[in-house]
C-alpha cells in the first residue's frame, strides 16, 4: 500500500452536519478498499483565489490515508461525482510526511500551497477545454474552406470543359470547311482535265 493525501474544497453553504457526512463517506470508501485513515483535519472556510461554480469561498478538508494505488481512482471518481465538492486533489506522499495532532498548526501554514495546487489543476483543465474548442472551430473553418474550394474547382472544371467543347466544335467546323474547299478544288481540276481531253480528241 501507498501513502496519499487529499485536499478537497466543500461548498461553503453546507452546514457542519453535511460536511461530516461528506468526510465520512470518503473515509468509508477508503476503508472499504481495506485502506486506513492516518490523519484528517479541517482547515475551515477560506476565500478562493477565483470563483469556482460562482462560489467565492470554500471549506477546506484535508486527509492522509493508506491505500492500494489501483483503488485511488475510485476515490477520485467519487469526489468528481459529488456536486458539493468544488475541487479536490489527491497526491502520493512519503511515509515521512504523515502528520499527527502535533502537526496541525504546521499544516495550516501549508494551506495556501495546497490551494495553489488545486487551482493550477483547475486552470489546466480550463486551458485544455479552451484549446479543444479552438481546435474544433479551426476544424470547422478548414472543412468549410475545403468545401468552398471544391465548389470553385468544380465550377472551373465545368467552364474549362465547356470551353474545350466549344473549341472542338469550332475546329471541327474549320476542318469540315477545309475539306469542302479541297473537294471543290479537286472537282474543279477534274473538270478542267476532262475539258482538255475533249478538246484534244476533237483536234
Amino acid at each position: 500500500m501507498n501513502n496519499y493525501e487529499i485536499v478537497y474544497i466543500i461548498h461553503p453553504a453546507l452546514q457542519e452536519g453535511r460536511l461530516i457526512d461528506i468526510k465520512s463517506k470518503i473515509h468509508e470508501k477508503i476503508t472499504s478498499f481495506k485502506g486506513k485513515i492516518l490523519y484528517d483535519d479541517s482547515w475551515g472556510k477560506k476565500k478562493l483565489a477565483y470563483a469556482i461554480d460562482k462560489q467565492k469561498y470554500g471549506t477546506y478538508l484535508f486527509c492522509q490515508f493508506l491505500l492500494e494505488g489501483k483503488d485511488v481512482q475510485a476515490i477520485n471518481t467519487d469526489c468528481e461525482l459529488n456536486s458539493n465538492i468544488l475541487r479536490h486533489l489527491i497526491t502520493r506522499i512519503d511515509s515521512s510526511q504523515i502528520l499527527d495532532e502535533k502537526d496541525k498548526k504546521e499544516v495550516k501554514k501549508e494551506t495556501n500551497k495546497k490551494e495553489a495546487s488545486i487551482e493550477v489543476v483547475k486552470e489546466k483543465e480550463e486551458v485544455s477545454e479552451v484549446v479543444e474548442e479552438e481546435k474544433e472551430e479551426v476544424s470547422e473553418v478548414v472543412e468549410e474552406e475545403k468545401e468552398e474550394v471544391s465548389e470553385v474547382v468544380e465550377e472551373e472544371k465545368e467552364e474549362v470543359s465547356e470551353e474545350v467543347e466549344e473549341e472542338k466544335e469550332e475546329v471541327s467546323e474549320e476542318v469540315e470547311e477545309e475539306k469542302e474547299e479541297v473537294d471543290d478544288t479537286i472537282d474543279s481540276e477534274n473538270d478542267n482535265k476532262e475539258t482538255q481531253e475533249e478538246n484534244s480528241e476533237e483536234k
